[in-house]
């Protein structure tokens, strides 16, 4: 049985580093040149604004601002105001002020002059200032305005996911999304799978990084369609930081599976590049200790001094009873062989197999391992899975897979196998 959990907030990105897809800002100035309706501004404003344009055609962005100040103030009607913001939008343009720039466009939408292509355009430039901004509330605003409003493609959905996964960010709790933000995080996650859908319907790929960033948010909040994301994310980019978050999310969403079921995800962990952590390895040590599995033991405490995952006095103590304890059983396991040979079930054929594949010893390991299936009276979900471990490391993939797969009844023995076989799949891919 597991009891603690090993997933916070340490996971996750900072959001300045993750937006997952930015449009440049600047297209701004394009598409709203493109797009200008046709204007009947009223004569007061005329005047003042020909003298704002005038100032900004010159690059003389102080006196343009005070002329664009006035111009503000002059303007009476929704055009005189659209106008108002398009002088806004070139002043931040030219002076490179994102904060401008937002003003601008936000004036152009608030004067109702906008036609629907102008405020699916404007309001995703919109979003994306607020989002940069950390301003959240409007940006999810804008985003929704544009995709109401025929925003083409992907992007404001994207844009519409990391807005509520920033809002998320400030709904913590012990270093954990609070339900707040748990809600926020799945409301993320429907926008990303939107923006996914949106990519697919148009024949085109999706990046990997979304489906990693949605498999990392949907840890965190504990969603629902977290099953979706981690196979996705596994498949598609399977790192071993990916592999650490699926097989903890796994740990902690299964706190009562077994020593032998946890012993087989923690080899899975090792096999995928994701045991990192000493409490990892001593988690996985316990496991095999426990389970009388001294040469797997040893090995295991080597592997991690020697990638420097372990210090050198790190579960020394343990390391110092295994180191002692192998002789004896090597010596043991011959006899244990002939006797799983007569007896009239597999369990002891098993319990050498996995004495064998603790020293190395695949060979004989995949042997017994068949033995126990044949001579029965074992756990063949349990056999299967740790027939395809030893298969897929004495190198025999196919065999390995096909192991995997005759793990069908449904359960965490066939969740761990399948999880063994998403592995070998993304290995040959």
């Amino acid at each position: 049985m597991r009891l603690k959990s090993a997933l916070a907030l340490g996971l996750m990105v900072p959001l300045g580093g993750a937006v997952l897809l930015a449009a440049p800002a600047n297209a701004a100035k394009k598409e709203e040149q493109a797009a200008a309706p046709s204007l009947k501004p009223s004569p007061a404003f005329v005047k003042v604004y020909v003298e704002a344009d005038k100032a900004l055609k010159a690059k003389d962005f102080a006196t343009a601002q005070t002329q664009i100040t006035a111009a503000e103030a002059a303007a009476t009607t929704p055009d005189d105001k659209y106008l108002t913001g398009s002088l806004w939008l070139n002043l931040g343009l030219g002076q490179q002020n994102e904060a401008t720039q937002r003003k601008g466009i936000e004036q152009m939408l608030a004067s109702g002059k906008a036609g629907q292509a102008d405020v699916a355009k404007f309001s995703f430039f919109a979003g994306q200032f607020a989002l940069k901004a950390k301003d959240y509330d409007p940006a999810v605003k804008y985003f929704n305005d544009s995709i109401t409003a025929g925003y083409p493609g992907s992007s404001a959905h994207v844009m519409l996911a990391e807005t509520y996964f920033g809002k998320a960010y400030q709904n913590v709790a012990g270093n954990q999304l609070n339900p707040a933000g748990k809600q926020l995080a799945i409301q993320g996650l429907g926008a990303l799978k939107k923006a996914i859908e949106v990519q697919a319907a148009a024949g085109q790929p999706v990046e990997g990084g979304w489906y990693t960033r949605g498999f990392q948010m949907s840890a965190l909040a504990s969603a629902p369609d977290a099953a979706f994301w981690s196979s996705q994310a596994l498949k598609t980019d399977p790192k071993p930081e990916n592999w650490r978050i699926a097989l903890r999310t796994y740990q902690d969403g299964h706190k009562t599976m077994t020593r032998d079921e946890n012993l087989d995800l923690l080899r899975l962990m090792q096999a995928t590049g994701a045991l990192k952590e000493a409490y990892s390895y001593g988690e996985y040590v316990d496991a095999a200790m426990k389970g009388g599995l001294f040469g797997e033991a040893k090995s295991v405490i080597e592997g991690g001094r020697a990638s420097g995952n372990l210090g050198a006095s790190q579960l020394a103590d343990v390391y110092q009873v295994a180191s002692n304890g192998i002789a004896s059983d090597k010596a043991s396991l011959p006899a244990s062989e002939a006797s799983a040979a007569k007896a009239a079930n597999g369990r002891l054929a098993s319990s050498t197999a996995s004495a064998y594949y603790g020293y190395g010893n695949y060979a004989k390991a995949i042997t017994l391992y068949r033995l126990a299936l044949q001579k029965g009276g074992v756990d063949a979900n349990e056999v299967n899975t740790r027939l395809g471990i030893a298969l897929l490391k004495s190198g025999d993939v196919a065999g390995a897979k096909a192991a995997f797969a005759t793990v069908t009844t449904p359960g965490i023995r066939k969740d761990i196998a399948d999880l063994w076989s998403v592995w070998l799949s993304s290995k040959a891919a």
